[in-house]
């Protein structure tokens, strides 16, 4: 009973992870393809955001670019805290809106800017993000700390986490939260502009906690999920 009851908690961590979808990593578009056809891609014309991916081969206060092969992309740098860190020839996927300028230089407007190949930094303290926010910016990160304020404006929470040396990160989460300032907390997400953008978040719980591995689960509805698969595991081995 015991086996089948852990079989099927890996399957319902698995069916969670599998249906896992990031925010920040959209359709990625070669920047050929927009070069081909940038009517397409258009977002004046219907709203919509893309990722590219390359090298940059400049970075400035007015504007970057990013090549790929023979191909190349401007890129505005109005909020240039997004490329913190990056350098010359360094490999990078930027998510935002690509403005078509027929008459002048189009230009793709970022969101996001994203170390490439990915990066999971994993679990990192607050403190060195804030000391070294250069080495941190563009990847992904689990961070944990006490919520000490939240606000909700335009949809999203801007909340500020500390940990035990009293450094504070600022944190966007963009669903529903029923968490406190005076919470501890456990956020993951992407690092980028001196913001973790935050994919979940919830309570920093024990690492035997079901809505550990499966967010939004809470421990009754977990328990009974477990259970009705576990059930449902022995009778198909009992009917075979």
């Amino acid at each position: 009973m015991i086996r089948t009851i852990f079989m099927a908690f890996l399957l319902l961590s698995c069916t969670a992870t599998s249906a896992y979808a990031s925010i920040f990593e959209l359709e990625i578009v070669p920047i050929s393809k927009i070069k081909d056809d940038p009517t397409v891609y258009d977002s004046t014309m219907a709203y919509r955001r893309i990722s590219v991916t390359g090298n940059f081969s400049d970075i400035t206060k007015q504007s970057a670019t990013l090549t790929d092969g023979p191909d190349s992309l401007n890129i505005e740098t109005s909020k240039i805290e997004l490329f913190d860190g990056f350098n010359i020839s360094e490999q990078a996927l930027v998510t935002g809106e690509f403005i078509y300028e027929p008459i002048g230089e189009s230009r793709l407007v970022p969101i996001y800017v994203l170390r490439y190949p990915i990066v999971d930094m994993g679990i990192v303290n607050i403190s060195d993000v804030v000391a070294d926010p250069a080495n941190h910016n563009g990847k992904y990160m689990t961070v944990k700390g006490n919520m000490s304020a939240i606000d909700q404006t335009m949809g999203r929470y801007t909340i500020t986490v500390t940990d035990d040396e009293n450094s504070a990160l600022r944190v966007f989460f963009y669903g529903s939260t029923e968490l406190q300032p005076g919470d501890a907390v456990k956020i993951y997400g992407l690092y980028n502009g001196n913001v973790l953008h935050s994919e979940s978040m919830g309570i920093n719980r024990s690492p035997l906690s079901i809505s550990t591995f499966v967010p939004g689960f809470s421990s009754i509805m977990g328990v009974i999920a477990i259970l009705s698969l576990a059930l449902l595991l022995k009778s198909k081995q009992r009917n075979d």
